[in-house]
């Protein structure tokens, strides 16, 4: 069968945007009392939308309770969707992180990172690290970053490079040179409660932490995919390669190294089997490949 391809200039246009100048033009160009039939129909359609996700919100929390609605989320479409009622909240920091997912690879290619410090409203604010040192100029690195923005970010204004913090001088004050601590175990959770190729997501001092069993061995890391603060607690488990349930990134439990791309490793922390319980030390992080 013949695939028949969209020509280049007959692509939909963004939606969004189709709409929002739509309601404009029936706002404003046909008249006051189409203006005001306008925002009366759309009152109503709001009214009848925003109910019906609400009960069906309501009801998907009820029968899968926040996990599962925190999966549905996962979503950019379904949360744009229930952002866009109020009913969850909006993080448009998390929103422009996804957007910025098609272009990483490519700068990290060139030895670029992008630090988002904070967004406000449409204008990002971000920190370049490694510009000049991959053969990219910065204002190569700002076009592909406005791009993947402007092509993913809803309502997106301006992009706002700051320069780099200045580092300073490495001095290690001799007072500060001490013999290691022993790190002190937390009770954390029953041994037995755990199956092989489970996780469970629990806090012990207040830190999220991620508890795997993989053939008989517990490891424990921290609950957050890399930097982000996005929980790992709904991802899948194979073995001892933990799949993000965000963007897809693995990493393994026993070592907290990034399989799929370098850096990021995870924070392991040590942990013990004391009395049927694992206990874990939030106070220090084990060394790679081992778990204590």
């Amino acid at each position: 069968m013949t695939e028949i391809r969209t020509p280049p200039e007959a692509q939909v246009p963004d939606l969004l945007d189709d709409a929002e100048r739509l309601i404009a033009e029936l706002q404003a160009g046909h008249g006051a009392a189409v203006g005001e039939k306008t925002v009366t129909l759309l009152a109503h359609i709001d009214a009848i939308h925003r109910a019906g996700l609400t009960h069906l919100l309501d009801v998907v929390r009820g029968m899968g309770g926040d996990a599962f609605v925190n999966k549905l989320i996962a979503d950019p479409a379904i949360r744009m969707l229930l952002m866009s009622y109020d009913l969850v909240p909006v993080d448009r920091r998390l929103m422009a992180e996804e957007a910025m997912d098609s272009v990483r690879g490519h700068l990290h290619g060139h030895g670029v990172d992008v630090e988002i410090l904070e967004v406000v409203g449409g204008v990002v604010y971000v920190r370049l690290h490694g510009v000049g040192s991959g053969g990219i100029t910065a204002e190569a690195v700002v076009r592909d970053i406005e791009e993947a923005l402007r092509e993913s970010f809803v309502g997106f204004q301006e992009l706002v490079p700051r320069g780099r913090a200045e580092r300073a001088p490495l001095t290690i004050p001799i007072g500060s040179l001490r013999r290691p601590h022993r790190p002190v175990y937390y009770d954390a959770v029953d041994a037995a409660a755990l199956a092989d190729g489970a996780v469970r997501a629990i806090e012990v001092e207040g830190v999220p932490i991620l508890v795997a069993r993989v053939a008989g061995e517990y490891y424990a890391v921290a609950n957050r995919c890399g930097a982000s603060p996005l929980p790992l607690e709904f991802s899948t488990l194979a073995e001892a390669e933990l799949t993000c349930s965000w963007h897809g990134c693995r990493y393994d439990v026993r070592t907290g190294a990034r399989l799929d791309a370098g850096g990021d490793r995870l924070p392991v922390f040590p942990l013990r089997i004391e009395d049927g319980r694992v206990q874990i030390a939030v106070t220090i992080e084990a060394l790679p490949g081992t778990g204590s």
